[in-house]
């Protein structure tokens, strides 16, 4: 489906901003979301974010010079049954959008699909497709890829958890270790009963991150509400340093919805259990 639009920018230069977005999760699928500009001529600027919708899904905002959004959709995804791909379905930004972002293009409706687009189910190694819009004269036609890795084992990143075990002041609280590794800017993980706990190897803007992590190779340690947190991971948690800062930011209201996080082969399927994961954005975690 394809959607045409007379935007004029005159001098612009152009600068895109994040195209990519890649999630790595400790069950081990990989999911990223890329966008394929077409042949721009550098008249407009257009930048990428990606915004959790719900637990199971996101937002695609595409944003110009003006802090404009020119299109937007919200991409859905699903662990299948069998735990060996992923359901993935683009579909039109409706009401929920427009009362969450009611100004993004100044009180006017986002353009966006005009049907649902299934997109899957999209095993290991599989890429779709989905074109959006585009900018006639600019040159940018843009197309969206939806491509899925299972049983990745970690990724790129300044930050990486593997084989965690997490203990609360001295006491276990983790259970097993994940079966895979995980890396990104931001990494994380989740205890059943305690929310989301947000990792970053550097200040966050807007998000109450605090410099309260200290790293030692192999080991995180931090405090919350009086009580201590020790992050033990397999190998080192910084990429280019055995010891440094690592800024924390805790959710206790964090629970993950949908199943793509959830370990297919567990014991007690459809149960919440304790896992890690690591992204370039925080935007897959947090509203």
């Amino acid at each position: 489906m394809k959607f045409a639009f007379a935007l004029w920018a005159a001098g612009c230069g152009l600068a895109f901003g994040q195209t990519a977005s890649t999630v790595t999760i400790s069950n081990g699928v990989q999911l990223q979301v890329s966008s394929d500009l077409g042949a721009p001529t550098g008249q407009e600027q257009l930048s990428v974010e990606m915004v959790r919708a719900s637990g199971h899904s996101f937002y695609r905002i595409f944003w110009d010079q003006n802090k404009l959004a020119v299109f937007a959709y919200e991409l859905r995804v699903d662990l299948a049954s069998d735990g060996e791909s992923l359901d993935a379905t683009a579909v039109p930004c409706e009401d929920e959008f427009a009362a969450r972002f009611p100004q993004a293009d100044a009180g006017k409706p986002v353009p966006t699909l005009s049907s649902d687009h299934a997109l899957g189910p999209l095993g290991s190694g599989e890429t779709a497709s989905l074109p959006l819009f585009e900018i006639p004269g600019m040159g940018l036609h843009l197309t969206d890829a939806v491509s899925v890795k299972l049983n990745q084992a970690g990724g790129a990143g300044a930050l990486h958890l593997a084989g965690v075990r997490v203990t609360v002041n001295g006491q276990a609280v983790s259970g097993p270790a994940p079966p895979s590794a995980v890396a990104g800017r931001f990494v994380m993980f989740y205890l059943p009963g305690r929310g989301g706990f947000f990792f970053s190897s550097g200040p966050v803007n807007g998000q109450p991150f605090v410099g309260s992590g200290t790293v030692d190779r192999n080991t995180l340690r931090f405090t919350v509400d009086n009580d201590v947190y020790q992050v033990i991971s397999s190998a080192p948690i910084l990429e280019h340093s055995d010891a440094g800062q690592v800024w924390v930011m805790h959710d206790p209201s964090y629970v993950p919805e949908g199943n793509w996080t959830q370990d297919p082969h567990s014991a007690t399927p459809g149960v919440q259990q304790f896992f890690t994961a690591g992204s370039d954005s925080l935007g897959w975690w947090l509203k």
